[in-house]
């Protein structure tokens, strides 16, 4: 986390903050997290959407798309940051590849720097499977996001639980 660009981040928070509305999207385990970051931020306050929802609604200029793809090629996610750059809303890709084809078509670029790790070649230590680095990375880089966005609302963990589903 310590080679994360600080000033990304700054970008990152300050796109949230200035959005009208927070759309996510990832595919797979990806797209697992960006729902539990788009769950976060509607308990701080926040219009945020997952992308494929049904009750989703438009993406349009002054939205955000956050776009998560530990590779930066996945074609559907891709496919949607396109979407969303022809509706001129601002989007920011969270990958773990600066040189992809989500990251050249992103306004801010969050480079988690892990590694997917092969099946039969383990040759950075770990013991995990191929992008799992990249997600549990992914997760706390968000919540970290999530904890700077609480302080800069000025909000609090039970203005957060007044917003909870209590639908459970």
């Amino acid at each position: 986390m310590e080679k994360i660009d600080e000033k990304a981040y700054e970008q990152f928070v300050l796109s949230i903050l200035t959005a009208k509305s927070i759309f996510v999207t990832g595919q797979g385990r990806s797209g697992l997290v960006s729902r539990t970051f788009a769950m976060r931020l509607t308990h701080i306050g926040l219009h945020a959407y997952c992308v494929g929802d049904a009750t989703t609604p438009n993406i349009d200029k002054g939205d955000l798309l956050i776009a998560c793809s530990g590779s930066g090629n996945t074609h559907i996610t891709g496919y949607i940051a396109g979407l969303a750059k022809k509706s001129h809303s601002t989007i920011i890709a969270v990958t773990s590849c600066k040189d992809s084809s989500l990251a050249r078509q992103a306004d801010v670029i969050i480079e988690l720097p892990v590694q997917e790790v092969s099946t039969n070649y383990k040759n950075n230590g770990s013991i995990q499977f191929r992008s799992t680095l990249f997600e549990q990375a992914c997760l706390v880089y968000l919540d970290g996001v999530i904890l700077s966005l609480l302080t800069r609302l000025n909000s609090s963990e039970n203005d957060m639980h007044r917003r909870h589903s209590n639908l459970e």
